[in-house]
């Protein structure tokens, strides 16, 4: 008689997808000194900043003045300098994970989930990310760090 054994692997809910995984991953650890450099330069120049007024934990918005024409130029500019493609709505996706619109933002807000998620993958921006925030806010929490960390996730995927 022979006998058959079935394993049957159930994924945790809302299991974040490879892509995020990798952000995830990426967020946790530090930005080593080259493409953090590298990263400033890019966005200085693309900002028309001085190198000196562009930090890692600079806010793109807030404290270097972009808009949101401004991001599409620093996406495309970091794409060109480290030959890397960033998807449009990457950081959103990646904190979406495979949530649904309704279980992401529950009317409208991001639900608490989503919010953990992105205080995981924007740590440099923990203490802006509160109930209440709308998907089409999230931009407003990118600061110099978090595009550090989308090019070394990307870097990393390319390996």
């Amino acid at each position: 008689m022979t006998m058959t054994t079935t394993t049957t692997t159930t994924t945790p809910a809302h299991e974040p997808p490879e892509a995020t995984a990798n952000l995830l991953a990426v967020a946790a650890l530090p930005i080593d000194a080259a493409t953090g450099d590298a990263v400033c330069d890019v966005i200085a120049e693309s900002l028309g900043r001085p190198r000196g007024s562009v930090q890692l934990a600079s806010n793109l918005f807030d404290d270097l003045g972009a808009d949101s024409l401004d991001l599409l130029d620093v996406v495309f500019a970091l794409e060109g300098r480290f030959t890397i493609e960033i998807t449009r709505g990457a950081l959103e996706q990646a904190a979406r994970g495979d949530m649904t619109d309704d279980e992401f933002a529950p009317a409208g807000a991001i639900s608490d989930a989503g919010l953990e998620r992105l205080r995981a993958l924007l740590p440099e921006s923990r203490e802006r990310i509160r109930p209440g925030l709308l998907p089409r806010e999230i931009p407003r929490l990118f600061t110099v760090g978090t595009f550090a960390r989308i090019v070394l996730a990307k870097l990393a995927e390319a390996t």
